[in-house]
C-alpha cells in the first residue's frame, strides 16, 4: 500500500511561507499554503527609512517581514544602535542579515514580553526608538515607551493586502493540521470559508505561537488548538493523530 505524507496547512502570506515549506519538506511533511493576506512594500516609506534610521538610538523590529523588507535599504554596519526584535523569529532573521546579536525576549513574542526586557533601563531617558513595522499595530509598546520618556518614530514599510481565497479545487484529504500566525489571518480565513468546508476547518487541529491567536481560533468555533514556540515543534507534536494510509515522520502505520 502506497504511503502518503501528512500535509501541514500553512496560513500566512505566501512571501513568508517559503521557510515553512522547507521546514515541512525537511521533516518529512508536505506543506500547503493558504494566503488570505499578501505583503506589498511601501516604497515611499522605504525611501525615508535611512534618514529615520540615522536619527534612532534603538530600533525595534516588529516581524521577520519588517526585517526582510527594510534591511536592503539600510547600512547596518555602524555597530552602535541597539536592535530589539519582537521574538526569536525576527531575531534570527535580523542576525542573518548583519551577524550581530539582537535583543529579543525568551519568554514570549509580543509587545508585553518586549516591554519586560532590561534593555529599556540601559537606554537614556529621551532616547529615540524607531519602530520598523507594517501599517498599523504595536501601539501598546509605543505608548508604554513614551510613558517611560522615550521618543518614538514609526517606519511603516509594508501593507497587508487582503486576498480572496479560491476553494474551487481545494482538497481536504491528508491535511493533518494547520499552522497560523496572526489573529487577522484567523479572521480572514474563517470569513471566506464556503459552507461545505466550515465543519472541516473547525475540526482541524491548529498550531500557533501566541495565546491571542489561539483565542481567536476558539472564537471561530475551533475545538483543537495548541500553542507552540515554532513550526518545528508543531510538526513533532504528539497530539497529531495518524490517519489510515498516512505515515507520519517517526511513526509507522498500525
Amino acid at each position: 500500500m502506497e504511503t502518503v505524507k501528512p500535509i501541514m496547512l500553512i496560513v500566512r502570506p505566501s512571501g513568508r511561507a517559503k521557510d515553512d515549506v522547507e521546514t515541512c519538506r525537511r521533516t518529512g511533511w508536505q506543506a500547503e499554503v493558504l494566503s488570505p493576506i499578501e505583503i506589498e512594500t511601501d516604497e515611499a516609506s522605504l525611501k525615508r527609512l535611512p534618514e529615520m534610521y540615522a536619527r534612532a538610538d534603538a530600533v525595534f523590529w516588529v516581524s521577520p517581514t519588517a526585517v526582510e523588507t527594510a534591511v536592503p535599504y539600510l547600512n547596518l554596519s555602524d555597530g552602535i544602535k541597539m536592535h530589539i526584535a519582537v521574538g526569536q523569529g525576527s531575531r534570527r532573521a535580523l542576525e542573518r542579515c548583519f551577524g550581530r546579536t539582537v535583543i529579543a525576549p525568551h519568554d514570549g513574542n509580543d509587545s508585553e514580553a518586549v516591554l519586560r526586557l532590561p534593555v529599556w533601563n540601559s537606554l537614556p531617558e529621551g532616547a529615540r526608538v524607531l519602530f520598523v513595522r507594517g501599517h498599523g499595530g504595536r501601539d501598546f509598546l509605543m505608548n508604554a515607551l513614551q510613558e517611560k520618556g522615550f521618543r518614538t518614530e514609526v517606519a511603516e514599510v509594508y501593507f497587508r493586502r487582503h486576498k480572496p481565497l479560491n476553494f474551487q479545487n481545494f482538497q481536504t484529504e491528508n491535511i493533518a493540521a494547520a499552522y497560523i500566525t496572526s489573529t487577522e489571518l484567523v479572521r480572514l480565513l474563517f470569513g471566506q470559508l464556503p459552507p461545505r468546508f466550515s465543519r472541516f476547518f473547525k475540526s482541524l487541529l491548529y498550531f500557533t505561537h501566541h495565546p491571542r491567536i489561539a483565542e481567536a481560533l476558539k472564537r471561530e468555533g475551533v475545538c483543537s488548538v495548541e500553542t507552540v514556540p515554532t513550526l518545528e515543534a508543531a510538526l513533532s507534536h504528539s497530539s497529531i493523530s495518524v490517519s489510515d494510509g498516512m505515515v507520519f515522520p517517526g511513526t509507522s502505520n498500525q
